[in-house]
């Protein structure tokens, strides 16, 4: 197939996909996903990576930034004391933090218990 060039916005209802063709066998394998839900398999970037940045942190909690195979393992945000369940590790950053010891919070039970982490000022 030859090589399309676009001048212009490109629509989809459906997403777009980027794949790769096994020259040896015909296997197609999917490198990247793009449309409502975008998935990579790799994500290289010089400069800032902007992820739910039109979404205001909830009471509780909300998955920022999940990494790895193990469910609920990442980086939570939110206003209040975290209550969102998440994988022991975790981190929560509490926007309305306002002494030393209500900034972050690590989840110590792969539950909804976490524990602040004590901050210099």
């Amino acid at each position: 197939m030859a090589n399309t060039t676009f001048n212009g916005p490109v629509r989809s209802q459906n997403g777009f996909q980027d794949i790769s063709i096994n020259s040896s066998t015909g296997a197609v394998t999917t490198n990247a996903t793009f449309g409502a839900a975008t998935s990579v398999a790799s994500l290289s970037a010089t400069g800032n990576v902007t992820a739910d940045s039109g979404t205001a942190p909830t009471a509780g909690g909300m998955a920022a930034f999940l990494v790895s195979s193990t469910a609920n393992f990442g980086i939570f945000v939110g206003s209040g004391a975290p209550t969102i369940s998440a994988a022991q590790g975790s981190l929560y950053l509490r926007t309305d933090g306002s002494s030393t010891s209500t900034r972050l919070y690590v989840n110590t039970t792969g539950s909804t218990t976490w524990t602040n982490v004590t901050t210099a000022a």
